[in-house]
């Protein structure tokens, strides 16, 4: 009986979740949002994703992580490239923009499909988008401090 609960928990909260992030990116309030995770990875970034709202409709989308040494950007880091793409075939600026381009197309954040090679990032990704939905409704443009994802192993 309690597994029965326990999936029954499950299946409710994964439904209310896709039913949430279905609709999420309707009645947007003007402004320039953030959020952010409350932690530093242990390599040292912070992944951050920006939305700037014009008339009702997004008009930028930042998916990116600073660095805490030098703040210096992850999309922009040329040795992290180097290192990462022979290995897995993208890096932070081609997935960014691959992760970016998939939400913005459908508009739901359940639409966007794991980048291959990028499985912790699409995650963050999502995890970001979905902190941040509530205070675009809102019209609050105060920074969003997300606990950080963590990929199941």
């Amino acid at each position: 009986m309690k597994k029965i609960i326990k999936l029954l928990a499950v299946v409710i909260c994964v439904f209310a979740f896709t039913a949430c992030s279905e609709e999420t990116f309707t009645n947007l309030q003007d402004g320039v949002y953030r959020a952010e995770y409350k932690d530093f990875d242990v390599y040292g970034w912070k992944d951050y994703i920006e939305i700037t709202v014009e008339d009702g409709e997004i008009s930028e989308l930042v998916f990116d992580a600073v660095n805490m040494e030098d703040d210096s950007l992850k999309s922009e880091d040329e040795n992290y490239k180097s290192q990462m793409e022979p290995i897995v075939g993208t890096y932070p600026a081609k997935y960014n923009a691959d992760l970016i381009n998939q939400f913005l197309e459908s508009g739901k954040i359940s639409s966007v499909d794991v980048v291959a090679g990028a499985t912790q990032s699409t995650g963050s990704f999502k995890t970001l988008l979905t902190g941040i939905v509530p205070n675009i409704k809102a019209g609050n443009t105060e920074v969003v401090l997300v606990d950080n994802f963590v990929a199941e192993k």
